[in-house]
């Protein structure tokens, strides 16, 4: 049976390292046409290089809290592949942890910049795109961290991502979109064995399984392991409704997002 996913064109945000990367990965090994987009030219050219050729992975350079960038993304994955069926918002930028009184104006807007304006600035320009033939899907990177627990010395990171689940379910309930047939869908990693998790832990591998014990598994959630869900909700293979949260530990999906919790 042939997968319903070859030949799909994706475009996928903070696509050359760590998650982004490996939903590339999985896309391309299904058949999928990617484009993969990030801030490091030499990172993101080595990934496409490694990936595929250009018939079938594409990197292009863009921060997508920059406007005119986003639109020039778009453009050129369209004037590449012909078409836009899948979209993975996953750009992301974490900060430094800590207490919110000594955190910088600046590091706050940059935070929101690119986990808040990003996700809507790319909505806003691939969304056309998506629908042009009718049909698309969309999956939104959010987090465990404000959604469904609190993060004190990690404010504007959890109130991002936050918003990132409004944004999600806020789109899914539109319904000029429903007409339009789009699915949109948010994943909600617990704490992944990522680049992210190596800055943050400073290269110390104890400070690193020490991430670890938040979650309930106990253990480092994979890249793969998120990327898996997020290949799956593409495919149509999850039978989940549009807008819903997916939260992703070590070994896959374990539920939906509920409410916050605060013991």
């Amino acid at each position: 049976m042939a997968d319903n996913l070859k030949d799909k064109v994706a475009l996928l945000t903070g696509g050359t390292s760590g998650i982004g990367l490996e939903v590339a990965r999985q896309l391309v090994a299904r058949g999928a046409r990617v484009v993969l987009a990030g801030r490091s030219a030499p990172q993101g050219q080595a990934a496409a290089q490694a990936l595929g050729g250009p018939e079938q992975v594409r990197f292009v350079a863009a921060d997508v809290s920059q406007e005119n960038q986003v639109q020039a993304l778009v453009a050129e994955t369209l004037a590449h592949f012909g078409r836009l069926d899948l979209l993975f918002n996953n750009a992301g930028a974490e900060g430094t942890p800590g207490p919110l009184v000594e955190t910088p104006a600046q590091g706050i807007e940059d935070i929101l910049a690119t986990n808040v304006t990003g996700v809507l600035l790319v909505l806003k320009h691939a969304l056309p795109a998506l629908l042009a033939h009718g049909t698309g899907v969309v999956v939104n990177t959010a987090s465990y961290i404000g959604t469904v627990m609190p993060f004190p010395v990690a404010l504007p990171y959890g109130a991002s991502k936050a918003a990132v689940l409004s944004i999600t379910r806020g789109l899914a309930a539109d319904p000029a979109r429903q007409q339009d047939q789009l699915r949109v869908f948010a994943v909600c990693p617990w704490t992944t064995d990522t680049p992210m998790i190596d800055r943050l832990a400073g290269g110390n591998p104890k400070a690193k399984q020490q991430f670890a014990t938040v979650n309930p598994s106990g253990q480092l959630a994979t890249a793969a392991n998120v990327a898996q869900v997020v290949v799956a909700l593409f495919a149509g293979e999850a039978d989940l409704p549009s807008g819903e949260a997916v939260l992703v530990d070590h070994g896959g999906a374990t539920s939906r997002v509920q409410p916050m919790r605060y013991e």
